[in-house]
């Protein structure tokens, strides 16, 4: 009984006791409210220009973005990386990534990136540029929204090119043929040039082609074709005159008298003409710039005949005619003198 009344506690024992749990209590919960305010953190996430601020336990900055619902694609841009630890002074800095269409080799590629270059975008899509490639936009343009980028693929070529020259024909007057006749005399054959152009092509379309040098390989050949040029008519007396060409001309006449040559009988150049024939029928005088000496003709009204002679009062388009006697009564008539062919 003794031993027993030991074990029990006095009322005065027992307050003590539950006070000292609840001191106990109190002084737990405190210190776990104290230990969990300082777990406490403040950090700043800014996406995009635009700061949100969050209250954290969390230990790294992917926790805080989980727990916030702010997800990320691995394209976006973020500071620090995801595993970092924060702390009071952690600010969080994303930049999310945007569209970039590239357009080339009739492709159209898209990458998404948060911030850089047209430069940048353009390696991202793994597109080589060739030294001559043009860009709608500056390589070193900086990139902050959705864009196209347009890639225009650009080559330079050297290319010879052969084309014909195509031959002449050449005219020439055969004054042994009648006229309306003709004759082909040498074939025509064309000849080969040689041209080097510098083509730009475009995404495969031709834009730019500059000569750049030429060279004959092969000259043309000309096509030679003769034209008869002798006509010819029958005279009343059933001779067959060819001529070349033919004269309208003012005729007159002369005889060996000496009002006609200004020399009588015993003069030494009595009876011969200016260069130096006798005077006959079928002699003439002419103007030599126009007939030339020599020349043989047939006279309308007065049949064949050689200009042989010349006179003072011979110029341009007149002809003498020397006749055996009575000059005089032929008097002045307009004729057609034509030349012979030989």
């Amino acid at each position: 009984m003794k031993k027993l009344r030991c074990l029990v506690a006095k009322p005065r024992d027992l307050k003590k006791l539950v006070l000292a749990f609840v001191i106990v209590f109190v002084l737990s919960i405190l210190l776990g409210a104290m230990t969990a305010q300082a777990l406490i953190k403040e950090v700043s996430v800014t996406i995009d220009g635009k700061t949100f601020y969050y209250k954290t336990i969390k230990s790294t900055v992917k926790e805080v973005l989980e727990e916030n619902g702010i997800t990320i694609t691995k394209d976006d841009y973020i500071s620090p990386s995801l595993d970092s630890k924060i702390d009071e002074n952690t600010k969080i800095v994303i930049k999310r990534a945007f569209e970039v269409k590239i357009l080339v080799d009739d492709e159209e590629k898209v990458v998404y990136i948060p911030t850089g270059t047209v430069e940048d975008a353009i390696k991202k899509a793994g597109v080589s540029l060739g030294k001559s490639d043009k860009v709608n936009l500056p390589l070193s343009q900086i990139l902050d929204k959705p864009t196209v980028i347009k890639i225009t693929r650009v080559k330079e070529k050297i290319v010879v090119e052969k084309q014909n020259i195509p031959f002449s024909t050449i005219t020439k007057t055969n004054y042994r043929m009648d006229h309306g006749k003709q004759k082909v005399v040498q074939q025509g054959q064309d000849g080969i040039l040689e041209k080097k152009f510098k083509i730009v092509v475009e995404d495969g379309k031709e834009v730019e082609r500059k000569l750049i040098g030429q060279r004959i390989i092969k000259s043309p050949k000309p096509r030679i074709i003769e034209v008869g040029a002798i006509r010819w008519f029958k005279t009343s007396r059933g001779e067959i005159v060819r001529y070349k060409k033919v004269y309208t001309m003012i005729a007159t006449a002369y005889s060996l008298t000496p009002s006609d040559t200004g020399k009588s009988p015993g003069h030494p150049d009595y009876g011969r003409t200016a260069t130096g024939h006798r005077v006959r029928q079928g002699v003439v005088a002419v103007d030599p710039r126009v007939i030339p000496l020599g020349t043989r003709l047939y006279i309308e009204g007065y049949g064949f005949a050689t200009a042989l002679d010349t006179g003072s009062a011979i110029k341009g388009n007149r002809i003498d005619l020397f006749v055996e006697k009575d000059a005089y009564k032929f008097g002045v008539r307009r004729v057609k003198v034509y030349v012979l062919t030989n």
